[in-house]
């Protein structure tokens, strides 16, 4: 039996994580140094409200001995274990599985971790790395084994695209993950800069002006034949948000659009008040 070990960010509900046989170890964000752990889509409760109060906003990874903890209790009962992080360039999430792989490897060798566990890196997070979950759960449908569906994975997240928009730039910048972007993005009024995460790095795209500039850039970069396409709103649903879903039924009308809340690690990384959207090229199937 596969078992997917993920993170909270992927934006899955208990039900969803039951049914795709995911484990979902939470990620944590800080406000005021007090420490909460993220749980499944659904059960974040207002944290644009608790924000708002704090003073400082902060996140924490995964921990190593977290991963080494799920990983040996799953390999104990005989499962092959697909650990499927957020980006690696994004979170520390993912070195810290390989630290968890590479400690049971060399002190529990009685678990094979070398035939049985995998960490895969999604060069994603919110609903891009809900599509590379999803993926993997199908292609294990099909028969394929533990490292085929890993290798299959390398193309599928070529496929994959993730954008997003920000109302402001503060929050990134303070997260230390974003990397050379232009001064001049978000430096003007009613300005929202948009970006997209390509090889697990974000990357600027654009420099949007108001709420409706900013949706027409998202959803103009949508594929007109797209299938299925995820809206995630960071903090309750604002004028972007709503913009935004107008957009898409203009640009994609034949086009199932979910909508999810991206929850309160990554909007404590890009702020409150941003969107994304997620696709997969080529319309391929969503696996839902």
């Amino acid at each position: 039996m596969l078992t997917i070990v993920t993170d909270s960010t992927s934006c899955l509900t208990r039900g969803e994580a039951s049914s795709l046989g995911v484990v979902m170890l939470p990620m944590t964000y800080i406000l005021d140094g007090e420490r909460h752990r993220e749980g499944a889509q659904g059960t974040y409760g207002d944290y644009q409200q608790a924000f708002q109060k704090a003073t400082f906003v902060g996140t924490e990874p995964i921990y190593p001995n977290e991963f080494e903890r799920t990983f040996r209790e799953l390999l104990a009962v005989g499962n092959d274990v697909l650990c499927i992080t957020m980006s690696s360039r994004l979170s520390g999430a993912y070195r810290a599985a390989c630290d968890a792989r590479d400690a049971l490897d060399s002190h529990d060798v009685n678990l094979d971790v070398g035939s049985h566990l995998c960490v895969f890196d999604s060069e994603y997070t919110v609903s891009a790395l809900e599509q590379v979950v999803r993926e993997a759960r199908r292609l294990a449908k099909e028969g394929r084994g533990l490292f085929e569906v890993a290798q299959a994975l390398e193309d599928f997240r070529g496929q994959v695209r993730l954008e997003f928009a920000v109302p402001s730039m503060d929050p990134l910048r303070s997260s230390g993950r974003l990397g050379a972007v232009r001064r001049s993005v978000g430096g003007v009024l009613d300005h929202y800069p948009v970006f997209c995460v390509e090889e697990g790095a974000i990357r600027t795209l654009d420099a949007a002006r108001g709420t409706s500039g900013a949706a027409h850039t998202l959803a103009e970069r949508v594929p007109k034949d797209v299938a299925s396409v995820t809206v995630c709103h960071f903090g309750d649903a604002g004028k972007l948000a709503r913009h935004t879903m107008i957009e898409l039924r203009r640009r994609v009308p034949k086009a199932k659009i979910l909508v999810k809340d991206g929850g309160p690690v990554i909007s404590a990384r890009i702020g409150v008040g941003s969107v994304s959207l997620s696709w997969v090229q080529g319309g391929a199937n969503d696996a839902r």
